[in-house]
């Protein structure tokens, strides 16, 4: 038997820990931070005060999702253990440098698996080079800007801004080719982005735009900017704004006798949003959209739907059932459970790879015809089918059948 002196077991200890310092980072990566054995954490940032507040709806949609999931047990996911959703919510007030400060404190104190839900372009344009440096998904933003979907960690859910562009375009070259557009559109790059879309969908056509007029959130009235569009001759309004924007146009447009063949983006345009406008003030209106329509009083016989309304009231939930930012926060947090169960490693990779091959997944409140498809390095839009409305005053009802472009969304 070798004896060893004091010197070579000195060496031998060092060689033993250096070997270990070397080990712990492959080990390290085997779980990424936000999964333990029982619980996964998930962070959301979104405006839960101040001007649009209405999107905190989206929040509290995916906590309808999760709350009777963690009730029942939680999620088994693919490595066999099962574990409850942890949602952890900070207000960012819609403000791009208070969504930064969230995303910094969600990864780096509270130490997130993920971000869902982001809400704005802006927002997820002041976070994307932070998450893209820590590895964080930044996943189903709530922001129809096609160029977000873009980088490694980034993926939306809305449909892209082009695609409802394109989808209101078509309605207006089907059913109104001579129509004079006026524009209200959001002073940022969802408006742009709608608005550079719009013009190139009807290029070479009769339809024009005559007028333009761009908004910000804080506006405390866009009356000034209706005004003016009235005052262009145009006999048809389309509106890509926030849902007490779209409602004070809707109003407007009947109040003051113009009453234009009018076209809201559905951001701002369900039932709950038009309320404020008067249902009867919004009959005609026509949207586009990608959720079943709801209606407590008769749910019909859809079991997507009758497990939304009963998620919701087990959830206690704040918003309107038929308010759709809630319904898009209840679908985010649909495809949020499908992500996790697919997962093939507890990892932040592992979730980016789930979320960019998504197969015809189904979710409770998509119309019907419409799923969520993704392909590695050729389709990153999860939705790309929109399926337009009208309102007859008390209900929207379809107008022809779904547009699709899936794997073309239109890049402007």
């Amino acid at each position: 038997m070798q004896l060893l002196t004091r010197p070579k077991i000195a060496l031998a200890m060092q060689a033993l820990v250096v070997t270990a310092f070397a080990a712990a980072p492959a080990l390290a990566q085997d779980t990424s931070p936000g999964i333990a054995d029982a619980t996964v954490k998930i962070g959301i940032s979104g405006p839960l005060t101040g001007p649009v507040a209405a999107l905190g709806a989206i929040a509290d949609g995916i906590r309808t999702r999760i709350d009777p999931i963690n009730s029942a047990g939680g999620i088994t996911m693919a490595d066999g253990k099962t574990r409850k959703i942890e949602l952890l919510v900070e207000d960012d007030g819609l403000d791009p440098q208070r969504t930064l400060t969230n995303a910094r404190k969600l990864v780096e104190k509270e130490e997130v698996l993920a971000l869902v839900a982001t809400a704005g372009t802006p927002n997820n344009q002041a976070i994307g080079r932070y998450t893209t440096q820590r590895g964080v998904p930044n996943l189903f933003m709530y922001s129809g800007v096609h160029e977000l979907a873009g980088p490694e960690w980034e993926m939306g859910f809305v449909p892209s801004f082009t695609t409802e562009a394109a989808a209101f375009a078509k309605y207006l070259l089907d059913n109104k080719p001579q129509a004079k557009v006026a524009l209200l559109f959001l002073n940022t790059e969802t408006g742009q982005t709608f608005q550079s879309a719009l013009e190139g969908a009807i290029s070479g056509s009769n339809v024009s735009i005559v007028a333009a007029q761009p908004v910000t959130s804080a506006d405390p009235t866009v009356e000034t900017q209706l005004s003016t569009l009235k005052a262009s001759g145009a006999d048809t309004l389309v509106v890509i704004t926030g849902p007490k924007q779209g409602a004070e146009a809707v109003r407007f447009a009947t109040d003051s006798g113009w009453k234009p063949t009018t076209l809201v983006s559905n951001i701002a345009a369900s039932i709950a949003s038009l309320k404020p406008a008067g249902l009867e003030n919004a009959k005609g209106v026509i949207t586009s959209q990608f959720l079943k329509q709801v209606n407590a009083a008769a749910p019909g016989e859809d079991e997507g739907v009758k497990r939304y309304l009963a998620d919701h009231a087990a959830a206690q939930s704040k918003f309107s059932t038929d308010d759709a930012l809630g319904q898009s926060g209840y679908a985010i947090g649909d495809a949020l459970v499908k992500v996790l169960e697919s997962m093939k490693a507890p990892t932040r990779e592992a979730m980016m790879e789930a979320a960019r091959n998504l197969d015809h997944v189904q979710l409770d409140l998509l119309l019907p015809g419409i799923a969520l498809t993704t392909k590695s390095g050729e389709d990153v839009y999860p939705i790309e089918s929109l399926q337009l409305f009208q309102f007859d005053g008390a209900a929207y009802q379809p107008l022809g059948e779904a547009i699709s472009f899936e794997g073309q969304t239109p890049k402007h």
